[in-house]
């Protein structure tokens, strides 16, 4: 690495305390998507006390904020350092959020420092809600990131990989209504709202064979009556139909519909499928940027592993049609602990977690900074992103 790389890197480990401090403090005031008020209010302290500027409720999002430093005018290219902070229910930052925020802020402080005055195409965007609320989508779509160029951040997991795709994804809730009456004393004046749910979820697991292997559909009965002796009049369910495209993402939704009016129609009950936004788009690679990460994983000494194919679903989806992204995976555990659990949210504060954490933040400053300075580089990432 160069003298300027060798001098971000130096600046990452000089901020390990802050840093770890970032991660614990959101480990231990877990806040689910659009609930991050004390989360972002923290962030943005810290922020401010290193030479931010700080632009609380971004996008019209009370939780998300766009920090930029302060002596800087803005300038392009520009660059967005994305910054996740929401927690799960009940698990809390069992999906590592806490990591992802400390190691962008860490990017961000570090690129400061190292630029100076050249700082001006910099910006950390705090973005709350990705699980399940699609923040970055709606932070997209209010224009946050109109006069930026690239977004940049990583995510923690049990392999290490510059990029991987991920699916789009509707969510969905489905529900039918039918005719309450007794079950033993009047059974044929009844319609059964929850056979019709059982009846459209065989045909939903009997649809699954016919799926290309992108494809997935997963879904759970929320309410199936409220005694047995009466005849469910509501049942209900929510459901996720995901896929490698739009099209094919949409494409199977309708064959999921189908087979909740063919349910409602055979019981004779009524159907309502109600999609909860924000549908969740494929996730776009750019090749070109993710040489780039990889160059640098390899430069501080992270290996490369095999990607093993499997999938999930992010708002970065949405934001990666808008402009240019990366989202790596840095390993935090091995294969046996999975995200979205207890064990899983115990690693991000291990020795392990720790120097993830600070390999994180080096890699996406040192990124970042390939961007901001190689014009040849931006040249090929935008040739990428405009031949889709």
């Amino acid at each position: 690495m160069d003298q300027m790389k060798d001098g971000i890197c130096a600046r990452v480990d000089a901020l390990a305390e802050t840093l770890y401090g970032v991660s614990e403090f959101l480990k231990e005031h877990p806040e689910t998507a659009y609930q991050e008020y004390e989360s972002s209010a923290y962030l943005g302290r810290v922020m401010k006390d290193h030479g931010f500027d700080v632009q609380a409720g971004a996008g019209d999002v009370e939780t998300a904020f766009v920090a930029h430093p302060a002596d800087c005018a803005a300038t392009r290219p520009a660059v967005a350092i994305l910054a996740e902070y929401d927690a799960l229910p009940a698990i809390g930052h069992g999906c590592g959020h806490n990591l992802i925020a400390a190691a962008s802020v860490g990017a961000a402080l570090a690129l400061k420092e190292v630029l100076g005055d050249a700082a001006g195409g910099l910006f950390l965007v705090g973005t709350p809600a990705e699980e399940g609320g699609g923040g970055k989508a709606r932070m997209a779509d209010a224009g946050v990131f109109a006069d930026m160029d690239a977004a940049m951040m990583f995510h923690p997991g049990h392999l290490n990989l510059p990029g991987k795709g991920m699916l789009g994804r509707i969510k969905f809730g489905m529900e039918f209504f039918g005719r309450p009456a007794h079950a033993s004393g009047s059974p044929d004046k009844g319609i059964n709202a929850l056979d019709a749910m059982v009846t459209a979820y065989v045909g939903i697991n009997a649809l699954r064979q016919h799926l290309r292997p992108d494809a997935r559909i997963h879904g759970i009965i929320t309410h199936g009556g409220d005694a047995p002796n009466i005849i469910p009049e509501h049942a209900a369910g929510l459901f996720y139909v995901r896929a490698g495209s739009r099209t094919y993402r949409d494409e199977v939704f309708e064959k999921v519909r189908k087979c909740a009016e063919g349910a409602a129609m055979a019981a004779g009950a009524t159907c309502r499928i109600d999609v909860q936004p924000p549908v969740l788009d494929p996730y776009r690679r750019n090749l070109s940027l993710e040489a780039a990460v990889q160059a640098n994983m390899e430069a501080i000494g992270i290996p490369v592993d095999e990607d093993d194919g499997r999938r999930g679903s992010s708002d970065i989806g949405n934001l990666s049609h808008v402009l240019p992204c990366i989202h790596p995976y840095l390993a935090i555990v091995d294969g046996d602990i999975p995200s979205h659990s207890e064990g899983f949210c115990a690693a991000t504060t291990t020795e392990r977690g720790r120097d993830t954490l600070l390999k994180a933040a080096k890699m996406l400053a040192l990124t970042a900074y390939n961007f901001l300075t190689s014009a040849e580089l931006r040249q090929r990432v935008k040739e990428e992103f405009e031949s889709h």
